[in-house]
């Protein structure tokens, strides 16, 4: 495993920005962890997560101590900087228009989106499982879910409160579960159908299975348009996190393994 921090960076995303996706090299994590595991929440210590977290700083330019980390809970919920938060602090969309503060958007299959406006200089990030691309919560004690508009619909709604035009938003969706590996169920399925219909790409019955995969990058790719994202906008083929052994993957992995953390701060 190299020692070497490594990231992709979207062309659609302004030179305004600092922004990546790391891969899972140049940490100080071991095991199925090795060795850029960002995130606290499966088990690595926090001296290791915190020291990825520093050399991670280090090599795309920015300060650690400005990261805006939130619990993710595959909901829809949008924090703006500065705005006070509950506790806990359940939030899968951030937003800002201040220099300094670097979202954060954790992942390890889901997808994680960095949002860019250059001319109102806004910034947002989000992370988005099947449950955020469609809407719809995770049972209540009761069994009960709520469905409403998804968290990149929610971000670019609140980057249009901070003075965005959703028109010239960037959005760059990073490495994340192909449809090539996200086998789903029935359920699944018809609340893909519920929000985009019978739209061309989205479910694909797998050859050899006979399972029915979704393709979450077409359903996001349709979510932002819909939201009024330009279609050139868009970046939306990240490599596959399950087939790329570059990348951490929970269908892979489980929670012996990694998570990713992308992020996008507006530079001075």
């Amino acid at each position: 495993m190299t020692n070497v921090v490594r990231l992709h960076r979207s062309p659609v995303i302004p030179d305004g920005f600092v922004h990546g996706f790391p891969e899972r090299t140049g940490g100080v994590s071991t095991g199925a962890r090795a060795s850029l595991n960002l995130g606290k929440r499966w088990g690595d210590s926090a001296e290791n997560v915190d020291e990825n977290r520093r050399r991670l700083a280090a090599h795309a330019g920015y300060d650690p101590a400005q990261l805006q980390i939130m619990r993710h809970v595959h909901g829809t919920n949008v924090w703006k900087v500065g705005e006070p938060f509950p506790e806990p602090a359940e939030f899968d969309g951030l937003v800002t228009d201040r220099v300094g503060p670097v979202l954060a958007a954790f992942a390890a299959d889901c997808i994680p989106l960095l949002f860019a406006e250059p001319d109102a200089r806004v910034a947002g990030s989000a992370h988005a499982g099947w449950r955020g691309t469609v809407g719809v919560s995770l049972p209540d004690d009761a069994g009960d879910v709520t469905r409403g508009p998804s968290v990149a619909t929610r971000v670019v709604e609140r980057m249009i409160e901070l003075g965005a035009s959703a028109d010239r938003i960037r959005v760059a969706l990073g490495p994340s579960i192909g449809v090539c590996c996200f086998e789903v169920g029935p359920e699944v399925v018809a609340e893909f159908r519920r929000v985009y219909g019978d739209l061309a790409g989205l479910v694909v019955r797998h050859a050899s299975s006979g399972k029915d995969h979704i393709d979450l990058r077409v359903a996001m790719r349709a979510n932002l348009e819909r939201a009024g994202v330009r279609p050139e906008h868009i970046d939306s083929e990240p490599p596959c996190t399950r087939c790329d052994e570059r990348f951490f993957s929970y269908r892979r992995d489980g929670r012996e393994g990694g998570m990713h953390m992308a992020f996008i701060g507006i530079r001075p």
